[in-house]
């Protein structure tokens, strides 16, 4: 009997664990995962563990990134800035040069396990948090829509259209 209850109390609680990571908490929005990729490099080199949340209006969404490797600051500004530029051009880099500025300054060094996650909320800016903590935020609308393209191009049925490469899917 004993043995069945420290079995039932550990599969519970490791159902928890699976609930608690099907969402996201922003401010004091609970708001549920509604996709996940893997993204990659030339098809092999693993980046990060991308989740998309949103609540189900669509007006609060957030991207959360969990690293899979390690990236040093100006590596991230970089690729960010690159990314920013191939999807809205270098007059939009110009335009909204002092929120961006803000949001790459934020940026720290990150390795395995480390995480940040953006989010929009419509009408109300944006921000960016690292390990759950609030690093920068903007209150520019159109910036931060801008900004979140950088992971999701846009959202067909409350989906994630992934704005980067992901990992080829296999099945053995």
């Amino acid at each position: 009997m004993m043995k069945i209850s420290i079995s039932l109390i550990l599969l519970l609680s490791g159902l928890w664990a699976v609930a608690e990571a099907q969402t996201l908490r922003y401010q004091g929005n609970e708001l549920p995962m509604r996709d996940q990729a893997r993204a990659c490099y030339l098809s092999f080199i693993k980046l990060y563990d991308a989740a998309y949340f949103a609540d189900d209006t669509g007006e609060t969404r957030c991207v959360k990134l969990d690293y899979l490797r390690e990236f040093d600051s100006d590596e991230l500004r970089e690729a960010t800035e690159q990314v920013f530029v191939d999807r809205h051009g270098k007059q939009a880099r110009t335009q909204f040069a002092e929120a961006f500025v803000q949001m790459v300054d934020a940026y720290q060094a990150v390795g395995p396990g480390d995480s940040y996650q953006y989010c929009t909320q419509r009408g109300n800016g944006g921000a960016m948090l690292r390990d759950g903590q609030v690093v920068a935020s903007v209150d520019d609308s159109d910036f931060s829509e801008r900004f979140m393209r950088i992971w999701v191009k846009g959202e067909q049925a409350g989906k994630p259209d992934w704005a980067f490469s992901r990992c080829p899917v296999r099945t053995f």
